[in-house]
């Protein structure tokens, strides 16, 4: 297949993990435009016919309570799928850029989405991914790309990541994928007598950060913010605003019974598996928490403040903290 196939821009939906990635995609996936990596890509990442299942969700009989069958093709963050086309995508030790792409990556990625959409019978692709921004990467495959980054307080998702076992941040800083921290930062750790929570908040300052870098640099047109907690809140309306974003249809009739049958939890306020972030934490935590992430948490008007900080100031802020080889 030739590499100059017409791939309509694709939209891919980032954030630091733990963020309601799978929620905004929830409402977001299954208007009738997209088409989406499945389970089933991700357990079959080299058969794109496999997307052909896909179709049994436009079938007029199936609604939403039947999509939620463990056994019908859903959106997945499908690792496995990108990773056969570039061995680092997912597990990087920092962010993916232009100059990871060489032709034969590039003709890889757009064969891959140029055949899901075409056994899915789609024309536009929308697919989710977590941790660093992959935008220079993504962007050198498909200039025409957009993206929606969906934030969500870092104090919850410092929480949401302690209680996962998975986490890798059990093992410290030296060991996990996110680069050794400065002395700068790894002394705020020791001030916190290196308290899991501080250092799941490092994770969420790091990639946070990387994402504001990346995403400022694109032109409003490819990148639109959405907040996990206005997402709960008014589910609908932040549906439509990335539908809208996109350049797709708003009314469709199909689209807006979808959404209606699709239950959103605010996993902040109340219980979802595990307590609240506000609940599982003493006000102590929460302060040490407001000290490591106060630049982001006031950014992201989580935290109020009498003007809000420059994205350039804490990015550049970030820069000196981070990571040196």
């Amino acid at each position: 297949m030739k590499d100059q196939i017409n791939i309509d821009n694709p939209v891919f939906v980032m954030g630091t993990g733990r963020c309601g990635l799978s929620p905004l995609m929830d409402l977001v996936s299954y208007h009738k435009a997209f088409a989406w990596p499945s389970q089933y890509n991700n357990r079959r990442p080299g058969d794109y016919r496999i997307s052909f299942l896909s179709r049994i969700v436009d079938l007029p009989w199936i609604n939403g309570s039947r999509l939620k069958h463990r056994k019908f093709p859903k959106h997945f963050e499908a690792f496995p799928l990108w990773n056969n086309l570039f061995l680092g995508f997912r597990r990087p030790f920092r962010d993916l850029v232009a100059d990871d792409v060489t032709p034969q990556v590039r003709k890889k990625f757009r064969n891959a989405v140029y055949s899901m959409m075409k056994y899915q019978g789609k024309t536009r692709f929308i697919a989710e991914y977590s941790g660093w921004s992959r935008i220079d990467f993504m962007k050198a495959i498909f200039p025409e790309a957009q993206f929606i980054h969906i934030v969500r307080d870092g104090r919850a998702v410092a929480n949401s990541l302690t209680n996962v076992s998975y986490w890798e941040g059990w093992e410290g800083v030296y060991k996990w994928r996110w680069g050794i921290p400065s002395q700068e930062l790894l002394a705020k750790l020791e001030k916190y007598d290196s308290s899991f929570l501080a250092v799941a908040a490092l994770q969420w300052k790091l990639i946070i950060n990387n994402i504001i870098e990346k995403s400022n640099l694109l032109p409003p047109k490819d990148i639109l913010l959405v907040r996990y907690e206005d997402l709960v809140k008014e589910p609908y309306k932040e549906a439509y605003r990335c539908i809208e974003f996109c350049g797709l249809e708003k009314d469709c009739p199909k689209f807006k019974k979808h959404l209606m049958t699709v239950k959103i939890v605010n996993a902040n306020q109340q219980k979802f598996r595990i307590p609240s972030w506000r609940d599982n934490m003493s006000q102590k935590q929460i302060d040490m928490l407001n000290d490591l992430l106060e630049d982001e948490l006031i950014y992201f008007n989580y935290l109020e403040a009498h003007s809000t900080p420059d994205p350039s100031d804490i990015w550049q802020k970030s820069v000196t903290e981070t990571v040196s080889a």
